[in-house]
């Protein structure tokens, strides 16, 4: 009776397994993740130069993955071999755009721009209404008394950073070469005059040596330098979010009021002076206010344009700010992938048109076939912890449809904000000081002699496009940095736009050469030279092959292997229902289980670790289906030679099993070492052959256990079963029990 209830146990455990992976299958939440040739797609290879170091592809690798991922369309299939990378990505060609009801009210412009939405009216008047045309400074001159302009800067800090620098030096001839060395010169001798040599001028000089005035005394000088001024002779007009100005005024400061206690006057003739009687009340210290929120920040921006900028004139911008109405919106246009993701919603229809494009199989391919980008920018600022600031062309970018996120060198001189992982911080950068074309070569090195402290560098050498704007950028950082204004004395590095190090300037360089110190260990500093110089291009891609793949061809293929799967099984089904009787049920109640639960692992696979079903690997399920009837006949032609050698058919199955699972078990490993060894060896669709022909046939011994054994077992334990005339276990077996036991 026990062991009768476990062989039930194991049957209705097996049942469980089947139900929920039919309900999976009936709601849609399990299903089969198709492959290239059965959902159609792209396919491209991709090669880099022979002896590319493994470690610079592996990089390439990577960034090319995080390229495909962004584009959220089927599951891809990367595979790098030697210097071949090979992308495939299914289902790519169907994104479509859908409209989803969606009330709201926005702030759309004159030309359909959406800026912002709000929840209600009110909410999105608010927003409107601290809008203002605010003018930022792109034209900044150092001038002189009589207003001649001497230089011009592109922001007003670098114009105010220019004058703070601004030194009076001796020369000893009217125009003094500077020199250029290999190294960066630690410092420099303040008179620019050697020894016993008397000066004949004394000029005011900037930091990249251009004369701005000569005197001929230090006094008059220094008297010239301070009747340089800056001034603004080009301004940019855009429309900003002036909310934090209206709802946080700044307080205009009042005189304190001294509290005083009146003291009657001496009365005449008493020299008797009055004590001063102090305040009852002392004044309380100021309590500190939390600034509101912006009306417009908080508003929702998700995909909305940028506010236009760029405006000549104010009146201009103003014009352009009035022309901004609230409008009621009642839907949006979602862009929406193949595998149902939705990648985008937009109340504007073009931009859903513009985003839809960029998912196109074209622009994919102009994408995954680009080297890694490597920039160089000027650190502005370090953006506190719950900044709402996006970062650049991420999902929550307003940005992220302009083409100036998809084509290389489009933000070169944007100011744009990157990640930065170390600090877990996003931060502000500049325009584009060099890119990785720039650097000619870059090594770790163990440095013993720069510091005081021993430790690893990576040294960098630049070439001459790459040396002068590195020179320039580095010494408006060494000013920074003189005058202790931390983060602006850092240059940051970027890969694929995400900050791997942002060193301190702790002197101009100007000769191409330097060095990026801070708290490395050789395999940090080995990684990041090999970062720079995957940026100099030793992997530049060439796109060898491009296939567009139409779904036609693989579902027809699939049809067909599928009727004719159907007509081999419906063969096999009589000819086990004929040779073994009630056996060939349990033989086809077994693979329907087996092929059920395939199926459910397949769709499990693609669902959490990206497999795809291609017609390889359902050649491997169709081989393992084979295995599955052969293990079935492998016991049941086991229990005949019991049967024959005079044991009744429930005495026969025990020992009957027990051998037989021997014979089944090694076939299984057999064909599953050589399935490992496939998957390990082979590339491509020839992996997923042998993943598939893996796990079914593992999961044929599942199956061969707990569900054929208890139910064989079951079948003998029942006369009626085992007697049942011309179709019975008996019949199955062809004998009859010849040693007197029941049956």
């Amino acid at each position: 009776m026990k062991r009768t209830r476990g062989l039930w146990t194991s049957i209705v455990f097996v049942a469980i397994l089947v139900v929920s992976s039919l309900a999976g299958f009936f709601t849609g939440s399990l299903k089969p993740v198709l492959g290239l040739d059965l959902e159609g797609g792209v396919s491209v290879i991709l090669a880099a130069p022979l002896g590319t170091s493994s470690i610079v592809m592996q990089h390439a690798l990577s960034n090319i993955r995080k390229r495909v991922d962004a584009f959220g369309v089927g599951e891809p299939d990367i595979a790098l071999t030697g210097t071949t990378i090979q992308v495939q990505v299914p289902g790519l060609t169907k994104s479509s755009i859908q409209p989803r009801p969606k009330t709201q009210y926005c702030l759309i412009g004159a030309t359909g721009e959406v800026y912002a939405c709000g929840t209600t009216q009110a909410a999105a008047a608010a927003g409107l209404k601290v809008l203002a045309a605010i003018g930022t400074p792109n034209n900044v001159c150092i001038e002189d008394k009589a207003g001649k302009q001497l230089k011009c800067y592109g922001s007003q800090v670098e114009a105010d950073a220019a004058l703070k620098g601004l030194t009076v030096a001796a020369q000893t001839s009217p125009t003094p070469t500077p020199s250029v060395t290999a190294v960066p010169t630690p410092t420099s001798s303040p008179s620019g005059a050697g020894p016993g040599t008397a000066p004949s001028a004394y000029c005011v000089t900037d930091t990249a040596g251009v004369q701005f005035g000569c005197k001929p005394t230090q006094t008059k000088a220094q008297a010239l330098q301070k009747t340089y001024k800056t001034k603004v002779e080009g301004t940019d007009w855009c429309i900003a979010d002036n909310g934090l100005a209206i709802v946080n005024p700044t307080p205009t400061p009042t005189p304190s009021a001294v509290v005083t206690t009146p003291t009657p006057s001496p009365k005449p003739g008493k020299a008797k002076h009055a004590t001063p009687t102090p305040s009852a009340a002392p004044s309380a210290s100021p309590t500190p206010t939390v600034p509101k929120p912006s009306p417009f920040a908080t508003l929702d921006r998700t995909h909305a344009d940028p506010l236009p900028c760029g405006f000549a004139t104010k009146s201009a911008a103003q014009s352009a700010l009035d022309a901004i109405p609230v409008t009621k919106e009642t839907k949006v246009n979602c862009v929406v992938s193949s595998t149902q993701q939705v990648l985008g919603c937009y109340v504007s229809m073009t931009r859903a048109l513009n985003k839809q494009r960029l998912t196109s199989q074209g622009h994919l391919l102009d994408i995954i076939g680009k080297t890694s980008r490597l920039e160089e920018r000027p650190v502005l600022a370090v953006l506190a912890a719950g900044d709402p600031t996006p970062i650049t062309c991420s999902k929550a970018d307003p940005n992220i449809a302009a083409e100036q996120c998809s084509k290389i060198g489009a933000l070169d001189k944007a100011t744009v904000v990157y990640p930065d992982p170390r600090l877990g911080a996003k931060v502000r950068l500049g325009p584009v000081v060099i890119d990785g074309s720039n650097f000619d070569s870059a090594t770790a090195v163990y440095d013993t002699q720069t510091n005081s402290t021993p430790q690893w560098v990576v040294s960098f050498t630049l070439n001459s496009a790459g040396a002068a704007a590195f020179g320039k950028a580095s010494t408006l950082a060494y000013q920074y940095h003189a005058a202790g204004q931390s983060p602006l004395d850092q240059i940051a590095i970027a890969v694929d736009r995400t900050i791997i190090s942002s060193p301190q300037v702790l002197n101009p360089i100007t000769n191409g050469k330097a060095q990026i110190s801070g708290s490395f260990t050789q395999q940090s500093a080995s990684d990041l030279a090999t970062v720079l110089n995957a940026g100099a291009l030793p992997v530049e891609l060439t796109r060898k092959a491009t296939q567009t793949v139409s779904p036609t061809l693989g579902k027809a293929s699939l049809h067909e292997g599928i009727i004719a799967a159907l007509v081999g099984l419906g063969l096999l089904f009589l000819y086990l229902l004929f040779y073994y009787r009630l056996l060939g049920l349990v033989a086809w109640a077994g693979m329907a289980i087996w092929a059920t639960l395939a199926l459910a692992l397949v769709s499990l696979a693609g669902k959490s670790l990206g497999y795809a079903l291609t017609l390889a690997g359902v050649a491997g399920l169709v081989i393992s289906l084979g295995v599955t009837a052969d293990s079935y006949i492998v016991f049941f032609e086991r229990l005949k030679d019991e049967v024959r050698n005079g044991k009744s058919p429930r005495a026969a199955v025990q020992p009957a099993f027990k051998r037989a699972f021997k014979t089944i078990l090694a076939a299984d490993l057999v064909t599953g070492i050589a399935a490992v060894v496939l998957y390990l060896t082979a590339i491509s669709s020839v992996r997923g052959f042998a993943l598939t022909l893996l796990v079914a046939t593992m999961l044929d011994l599942f199956v061969v256990y707990f569900f054929k054994r208890p139910t064989v077992f079951l079948i003998a334990r029942n006369p009626k079963l085992v007697s049942l005339p011309g179709f019975g276990l008996e019949s199955g077996v062809a004998a009859q029990a010849t040693d007197g036991s029941q049956a």
